[in-house]
């Protein structure tokens, strides 16, 4: 019930805060300022990965202490956006979702196609660290390793990735596709050839792979924002988060299966995925025009 509150949070925040994001901030900046606040909140996350991995703390006291944090963050962030000045929404009130924007608009049904392969990015890491032999590992160390990969990507990338989707998020999509189908079949590639459990190999194809995630995240949020009307910014990001939604809801029942065909498999078919997210992407319009 708890992690159900906080996923239906997370959505409502998903939405409210791309109109939020295209009122106050103009185009040319909305990827600068998101990637900014990736770089800067990823500093932190660090500091829990290493204690995760160190062995110093290796019971749920520190996992517990985090979650707290995370609450006392969400209320901070609450108040602060409490204090934005908010403009109305043009003609006076906001544009109900609607599916009927799904047959209106062709590019936004090739976006959502293009952010659906793009999961891959997403779904793909726990297979790294079975690959890297992680059940040899405490359960927090395999967290903490993850952790790290994440934050370390996201504090050097998330910056230039939005600053890059401040001149074509297109491209960046294209580009994150690529990165992390790349990403995936190194990782297959050192299976097959059993040097996966090396003490350098799975980390460092899963921080590529996270730095193509963290990609993904910057060039999907600053797409969606510049490419949908000004009065149907929070109907655009509501659809598309309910048709991702789900999507990801058969990517789970799938990811339960792919234990069945192995994560090598499993990680064949994640980069076909990314790779033909990239493809898709070399239909969608550029909408970085400056307002």
């Amino acid at each position: 019930a708890a992690l159900a509150g906080l996923a239906v949070s997370r959505a409502a925040c998903s939405v409210s805060y791309k109109d939020i994001l295209g009122k106050t901030v103009g185009k040319s900046r909305r990827g600068s300022i998101t990637g900014t606040a990736g770089s800067v909140a990823s500093a932190g996350v660090l500091v829990l990965a290493l204690l995760l991995m160190s062995g110093l703390v290796q019971d749920r006291g520190v996992v517990i202490a985090a979650i707290g944090l995370a609450a006392a963050l969400w209320g901070g962030a609450a108040l602060l956006f409490s204090t934005l000045d908010e403009a109305k929404s043009e003609g006076g009130k906001a544009t109900p979702a609607s599916f009927s924007i799904l047959k209106e608009d062709a590019n936004l049904r090739r976006f959502i196609l293009v952010r659906g392969l793009l999961v891959a990015t997403s779904l793909a890491p726990p297979y790294f660290v079975v690959l890297a032999g992680g059940e040899d590992q405490s359960a927090l160390g395999q967290l903490g390793a993850l952790v790290l990969a994440s934050a370390l990507a996201s504090l050097l990338s998330s910056y230039v990735w939005g600053r890059l989707s401040d001149q074509s998020s297109r491209r960046v999509l294209m580009l994150t596709g690529i990165v992390g189908a790349l990403a995936m079949v190194g990782a297959v590639v050192l299976a097959l050839l059993g040097m996966a459990t090396q003490i350098w190999a799975m980390p460092l194809v899963l921080f590529i792979l996270m730095i193509a995630y963290h990609g993904v995240r910057q060039g999907r949020s600053t797409y969606l924002v510049d490419m949908s009307p000004k009065d149907q910014r929070s109907a655009y990001a509501a659809v598309s988060n309910t048709v991702i939604g789900g999507l990801l809801l058969v990517a789970g029942v799938a990811g339960g299966g792919a234990a069945l065909i192995g994560p090598v498999a499993t990680l064949v078919l994640f980069a076909v995925m990314s790779a033909g997210a990239a493809i898709a992407a070399l239909g969608l319009r550029e909408v970085e025009a400056a307002d």
